[in-house]
């Protein structure tokens, strides 16, 4: 049993690890670009209040696959670059 919480606690920190990297990457990309919230969220199709809690290294409850996907096309990029340090 202890074996498979310090797993399951290992696995939580990374995953919180990769949050972190895609809200700092969301954050930069955005900056670099010279976006405002508003503008992103025009291009994207995610509410301006999503793109404020990424900035702020907040995963949103309610972001899917797909708005990580709709990102990535608004910058320019692999989904998967998002998630890469």
């Amino acid at each position: 049993m202890a074996i498979l919480k310090s797993v399951q606690e290992v696995e939580k920190m990374r995953a919180q690890e990769y949050i972190q990297i895609f809200c700092q990457n969301i954050s930069r990309r955005r900056q670099q670009t010279g976006m405002s919230f508003t503008e992103l969220s025009r291009c994207s199709g995610l509410p301006v209040e999503m793109l404020q809690q990424l900035d702020q290294g907040i995963m949103p409850e309610e972001m899917m696959a797909d708005d990580a996907i709709r990102l990535a096309k608004v910058f320019g990029c692999k989904v998967y670059e998002l998630f890469q340090s």
